[in-house]
């Protein structure tokens, strides 16, 4: 079965998504699927089946080899979430797909750059992770439960063994590194991750139970004609490139989007 889908009728309908333990991801086009950026890669590689874990592997180990010429800071061997979150920060392909727990953050990477109706991604928190640990552990992998507790230095290590070594379970796992970079603390980010590289995040995604009901996913659409009127709003709830991009790059990057000047303000004078 499909995903559940809403159209807003205006634009303050968003207010009503923004749910307590959900989860939100903006994407430019409301006709796009959830893929992460490996799943691209392996597409635009005509990379399949065992080719595809191996690649993982390789991309990885080449991420540590090199890291240290950039940066000071080295996390731990088994630290496998910090490394593949440094490496999905820096561009490189990765099993990781960003989301966080704001519906206006979201919904501003969705407009930011649209030039079509887009759409937010929401997903039940509790229920993708309850769903896939389950999975997990009937597939002997009895540690995953271990992965529902408060985030720990222990999660890194049990994410390694659930992630990277078989059978690799069809599933998606929500999952965050012990240590956050800067960019995920400030936009409240988190990840989704597919338990088996070897599909599709959709196939992971739709392998759960319940996931055509509205009330675990749900693709909200943005019409396109909302779009000034939205990033207007959000602009004024300091939710800019300037505010989840610190530094000039991001204010920079913000005047191409949304600036007062666009919309001056008319004010009356008294003659």
């Amino acid at each position: 079965m499909g995903i559940a889908e809403v159209t807003l009728e205006k634009w303050s309908d968003i207010h009503d998504f923004g749910r307590r333990n959900w989860l939100f991801r903006g994407q430019r086009s409301a006709k796009w699927d959830l893929r992460t950026s490996i799943e691209r890669c392996f597409e635009r590689e005509a990379i399949t089946g065992d080719a595809r874990i191996a690649l993982e592997a390789e991309l990885l180990r080449e991420f540590k080899r090199t890291f240290h010429n950039y940066a000071e800071h080295i996390p731990e061997r088994g630290s496998v979430l910090e490394w593949l979150s440094l490496m999905q920060h820096h561009g490189a392909p990765t099993r990781l797909l960003d989301f966080n727990y704001s519906i206006y953050v979201a919904s501003y990477f969705a407009l930011e750059t649209a030039d079509d109706d887009c759409a937010v991604w929401a997903v039940d928190a509790e229920w993708v992770m309850g769903e896939a640990v389950e999975a997990m552990k009937q597939a002997g992998k009895s540690n995953a439960g271990k992965l529902q507790a408060k985030t720990s230095e222990e999660h890194e290590a049990i994410a390694g063994e659930v992630l990277f070594k078989p059978p690799y379970v069809s599933s998606v796992l929500l999952l965050s590194p012990f240590r956050l970079n800067e960019r995920l603390r400030i936009q409240k980010g988190t990840f989704l991750i597919p338990g088996d590289i070897g599909s599709s995040f959709m196939d992971n995604l739709r392998s759960q139970a319940g996931h055509e009901l509205e009330d675990r996913v749900l693709r909200i659409v943005i019409p396109a004609r909302f779009r000034g009127e939205a990033l207007e709003k959000l602009h004024y709830m300091n939710i800019s490139s300037t505010s989840l991009f610190p530094g000039l790059d991001g204010y920079a990057r913000s005047l191409g989007i949304y600036h007062p000047a666009f919309r001056p303000i008319k004010w009356k004078h008294n003659e």
